[in-house]
Formats: C-alpha cells, structure tokens, sequence
C-alpha cells in the first residue's frame, strides 16, 4: 500500500511538472510576441523618420532654389511677356523654370513671374512675385 501511495504521488508531481512546462512555454509565446512588436514599432518609427527628412529635404532645397531664382529675376533686365528669365544653377536632379504673364487689368510694365522647381518630373515648389519694368 505504501508503495501504491509513492506512485501516486509520483505521478502527481509527474502531472504538475508537465503541466508547468506547458505554463512556461506559454510565458515564452507571450514574451517572445511583446519583443516582436516592439521591434516591429521601432523599425516603423526609424522608417517613418527617414521618408520624413527626405520629404523636408526635397522641400526645403526646392524653396531654396525657388527664392533664389525669384531674388535672380528681380535684379536681371526686364523680359517682354511672354518670356522667361535665366536660370540660376540648380543641386543634381532638380530642375527650374519660369513664366511670365501680364497683370490682369495693369500696367503693361508689371508682370507676374511664376518660378516651378521640379524633382525627377514632380513638382517640388512653385512660387509667384511680381515685376517691374523700371
């Protein structure tokens, strides 16, 4: 009967071992889940952070150059409408151009300037200023 009694017992902890093994393979699961999205949201973050400065340094060169032709247009000879300006250098694969157009209901000796930067066929910045035939 003592015997019959360890072998029960024995398979008792026998069963509780087991089932502590299958707990502790669930904890696994969970935590090797928790890592995996939070290496998930940090790759997301560092290439959501990435396409953002590229998206501000597209804009901020195309501004640049945009003022740059406009302060250009400003100090060069007047051109008769419809005509365009010089360009000024741009960085490696931008582009610039410029139109002219008369003032609606004004002076002949005042036109509009219209400056468009572009970056591999998409528009990156387009301004407008006036000019005065002086």
């Amino acid at each position: 009967m003592a015997l019959s009694r360890l072998s029960k017992q024995n398979r008792t902890r026998a069963d509780q071992a087991g089932s502590q093994r299958g707990f502790v393979m669930i904890e696994v699961l969970f935590a090797v889940a928790i890592v995996g999205t939070a290496m998930l949201a940090t790759v997301s973050a560092f290439s959501t952070a990435s396409l953002t400065a590229a998206f501000v340094e597209r804009a901020t060169t195309g501004e640049w150059v945009a003022t740059s032709q406009i302060e250009f247009i400003k100090t060069a000879a007047y051109v008769l409408t419809p005509g365009t300006y010089a360009s000024v250098p741009v960085p490696t694969d931008f582009a610039i151009s410029n139109t002219t157009s008369n003032v609606t209901g004004g002076d002949v000796n005042i036109q509009i300037v219209t400056v468009t930067v572009t970056r591999g066929g998409e528009t990156v910045y387009q301004t407008s200023a006036l000019k005065v035939n002086r």
